[in-house]
């Protein structure tokens, strides 16, 4: 069994507080790790190459100054697309 890379575990700890309902539809646990095995490293992926266009988009003479700040906004974006999923009713309250 392959392990979770943060990315991974994050979005395991998210849809356990979040998204029972949908944690469940993935099948058995072994099921389960698949598909977040899967999902971190498609994130991993998505985050290397959003970062790697908008860093490409910078200047040459700023591009080492901003190299972790750019990595960091395109972990946010891809996390608001492949792990911030809509909450499921009822689990707004909950905290990870």
């Amino acid at each position: 069994m392959t392990q979770l890379s943060r990315h991974g575990q994050t979005a395991r700890e998210y849809w356990e507080t979040y998204r029972p309902q949908a944690l469940e539809s993935l099948g058995s646990p072994a099921q389960q790790e698949a598909y977040f095995q899967e999902l971190d490293l498609r994130v991993t992926e998505k985050i290397g190459q959003l970062a790697t266009e908008l860093l490409q988009k910078l200047p040459m003479e700023q591009r080492a100054a901003a190299r972790r700040s750019t990595r960091s906004q395109a972990q946010e974006l891809v996390y608001a697309e492949e792990i911030w999923l809509e909450k499921e009713p009822g689990t707004e309250h909950r905290e990870m």
